[in-house]
């Protein structure tokens, strides 16, 4: 792995997400497109909401899925990447390693929506939070296509209030802005192969693409077992997502 761990730690711990680029090599990549082609023609159409979402433009167009390790063999072995335990082993020296929600965040050309700016601690509900989401670029993510803004620092915020979104997939967003000033927006352009980790706790939004080209990602959830979940937020955000979905019927 092309990286220096220590210093890929130390960036994370300060700005609260960082870049390792060249992560995965031009076979892996296909590999795992291979998967996602199957994942997405034949599982996904099999499932309900709440383990993939849609395109409201286009309902034929998956903008996220949710748990794909479930379905399929090949996404538990990708989130058990030993590569990636070593990176994570460098940001939480203590306590185990958990693997979590294997996702896919799908912006078609010229459709792909936005995403409202949140922390995903918010669907999460970590105390510490002791959790992050690994971002696989399968294309490249650019300025016109919507790649990820992270505002730096603003992890240590710690969690915000949100408020629902109506936004299917995304369904929670801030109520106010973080201060851009303190904490500026840093745009995540990758090239395919390349990943990003960054923090629970980290703000982040994507704009549309209105560009010619896809921005398809693959992210893998993780947490330290020092990480508790906090069971009533946990309940009360489910509870929240059971009537957005009532309401999309």
């Amino acid at each position: 792995m092309p990286a220096d761990l220590s210093a890929v730690a130390r960036v994370y711990h300060e700005d609260g997400f960082v870049i390792i680029r060249s992560f995965y090599s031009a076979a892996e990549l296909r590999e795992i497109e291979r998967s996602l082609e199957m994942y997405l023609c034949d599982v996904a159409p099999t499932l309900p909401p709440g383990n993939v979402y849609y395109e409201q433009s286009d309902p034929t167009k998956v903008k996220s899925a949710f748990n794909m390790q479930q379905q399929v063999a090949f996404f538990d072995r990708l989130r058990n990447d030993v590569r990636l335990f070593q990176a994570l082993r460098a940001i939480w020296p203590k306590g185990d390693i958990i693997p979590g929600s294997v996702m896919y965040f799908g912006k078609p050309a010229y459709d792909g929506s936005a995403a409202p700016v949140h922390q995903d601690n918010t669907f999460q509900c970590w105390n510490p939070p002791h959790a992050l989401t690994v971002t696989i670029a399968l294309d490249e993510a650019t300025v016109e296509n919507g790649a990820l803004f992270c505002q730096r620092g603003s992890h240590k915020a710690g969690l915000l209030p949100h408020r629902q979104s109506g936004v299917m997939g995304f369904s929670r967003t801030l109520i106010k802005d973080y201060d851009t000033s303190a904490c500026p927006e840093v745009q995540l352009c990758m090239k395919p192969g390349d990943i990003s980790l960054h923090h629970v706790n980290t703000i982040h939004r994507s704009d549309p693409n209105r560009s010619a080209h896809s921005r398809r990602t693959i992210g893998l959830g993780y947490q330290s077992s020092e990480a508790r979940r906090d069971e009533a937020a946990w309940a009360a955000y489910h509870a929240d997502l059971e009537k957005l979905h009532k309401q999309h019927v």
